[in-house]
């Protein structure tokens, strides 16, 4: 049976004390199992084949006394390290760094690297888990150090080296490195790269931009957002950051054109665009140019963003009154909580007595269910929270963090 196989199978942080106990009752076994066959070979002496054997009934007594780090100590002690039991360690390894013992699993690894008479390509493969373990327990450096090496002289796992690489830049937030580690992964510079690697790169380029603009370095800030575009010509971020700048360059006008590229590109992020857009069109003094922008992105791209925008215009140009009753109408079509609590906040000035304290106090209750709901929500593993993420703080996915929709929502 191929361990290292089946532990790769075993989905991640799902690993039952169950699958552990029989897979570490099987490691120990075919440790005792290949020991004894290769005492037999050399003609070893029974007190060898006792010692084996001795050594399985102890790491089998550690596992049904629940205590798995003897349990591992004794595997390691029992099983000799060769071609024949490589990727039994090596499997037994990845299955502690699974279930978070990154302390054993890098242990196993690391006993293996110490063994010189492995093969240069099972080394190599070693130096990798081990690099793994480094990254899962947080140790980034380490990591980096192992996977640079790896790169260097490794041509079978150089591709898998780069890869993790970029996710350690991505960590530590070196992010020129990892563009150039991605770069270095597909060997081209200036060419498009693969699908799932271009709005990667853009999202780098981002972040730097990000440093740029909140350093006032406007003129590298353009240069890392019209690099992002280069790799992904729809990334909604570099389009909002673009909008951004232009706005601090004192440019309204140009950042409305940027910014209203964005519901074209992606519906979901026209919350995101909405506070900037608003401040461009009244730096202009284009108010009916407002009204009418958000008129058509609500008819386009109903939201409860745009909804609240919009009737906050015709509060201020034309009436209470009017706002309300167009707010009311809206909410008839499209029943939400935030509109709700909006549409109730533009009556509890205009109401008395014990109606004004009654409203007031729905008023409330709303804001607090509406308070206790995330805002954004990973489509991918389900992280919520209440702010936007490009990157998933949990699944570690680009692009995946969106604005809850439905009644409480967007």
């Amino acid at each position: 049976m191929n361990f290292r196989r089946f532990a790769a199978r075993l989905p991640e942080n799902e690993l039952s004390d169950l699958t552990f106990f029989i897979f570490i009752f099987a490691a120990i076994a075919i440790g005792w199992y290949l020991g004894r066959k290769s005492g037999k070979k050399k003609g070893a002496k029974n007190n060898q084949h006792q010692a084996l054997a001795q050594s399985y009934a102890q790491g089998l007594n550690y596992l049904l006394s629940e205590r798995h780090n003897d349990a591992i100590e004794k595997f390691i002690d029992a099983l000799e390290v060769s071609s024949a039991t490589f990727e039994t360690h090596l499997a037994l390894g990845n299955l502690l760094r699974k279930r978070g013992e990154h302390d054993q699993a890098i242990r196993v690894h690391q006993n293996l690297l110490a063994r010189p008479s492995l093969n240069r390509i099972s080394q190599q493969k070693a130096q990798l888990e081990l690099a793994r373990d480094y990254i899962a327990a947080g140790w980034l450096d380490r990591a980096e150090r192992l996977l640079q090496e790896l790169v260097e002289t490794s041509s079978e796992l150089r591709s898998t080296s780069l890869e993790y690489l970029v996710e350690v830049y991505r960590d530590e937030r070196e992010w020129a490195k990892a563009i150039h580690a991605v770069n270095l992964l597909h060997g081209r510079r200036f060419k498009r790269l693969p699908e799932e690697w271009a709005p990667i790169q853009a999202h780098f380029c981002c972040e730097l931009a990000e440093e740029a603009i909140n350093g006032k370095d406007y003129l590298s800030a353009r240069k890392h957002i019209d690099a992002a575009l280069g790799y992904d010509r729809q990334s909604v971020r570099a389009n909002l950051l673009m909008g951004r700048l232009e706005y601090l360059l004192g440019r309204p006008q140009e950042a409305i054109k940027v910014l209203e590229r964005v519901p074209k590109q992606s519906p979901d992020y026209i919350p995101e665009i909405l506070e900037l857009l608003i401040t461009c069109y009244e730096a202009l003094g284009d108010e009916s140019g407002l009204e009418a922008y958000l008129a058509r992105l609500l008819k386009e791209h109903p939201s409860n963003s745009v909804l609240i925008a919009l009737t906050e215009r015709i509060h201020q140009q034309q009436s209470e009154a009017d706002a309300a009753a167009f707010i009311g109408k809206q909410l008839a079509m499209r029943p939400s909580l935030r509109g709700l609590g909006h549409f109730l906040n533009l009556h509890v000035d205009s109401t008395q007595g014990r109606a004004r304290e009654n409203l007031f106090l729905l008023k409330n209750l709303i804001d607090q269910l509406i308070a206790s709901r995330p805002h954004y929500r990973c489509n991918n593993c389900g992280f919520s929270g209440n702010q936007l993420h490009w990157l998933c703080p949990s699944c570690k996915r680009w692009d995946s963090v969106r604005s809850v929709k439905g009644i409480e929502g967007e």
